[in-house]
């Protein structure tokens, strides 16, 4: 279960790179690209250094305008997505 002090990284084994307004990730282990669009980009450029839940979810409401109890059941849901297709991973 994901709680707010959940520090999540990027995984190390994937690459990706900003092409306009998305990113494109690619999965080194299944030869999968995956796209991310608005919300999840920015969250995707937060995971540069690991994160905490929390920390996601104030850099979402910041840059997106909207109060943090809104975006996290958003962010938990991309989060978990994001791990369940290996890109994040939970640190610790």
């Amino acid at each position: 279960m994901t709680s707010p002090a959940s520090i999540y990284r990027k995984s190390t084994k994937q690459v990706s790179c900003k092409i306009h307004d998305e990113v494109a990730i690619l999965d080194l282990d299944k030869a999968f690209y995956f796209g991310l669009q608005g919300a999840a980009v920015h969250i995707w450029d937060v995971l540069e250094t690991p994160r905490s839940v929390a920390d996601i979810c104030a850099s979402v409401a910041d840059t997106f305008d909207i109060s943090e109890n809104d975006c996290k059941t958003d962010v938990v849901d991309i989060l978990a997505n994001l791990q369940g297709e290996g890109l994040v991973e939970i640190a610790g």
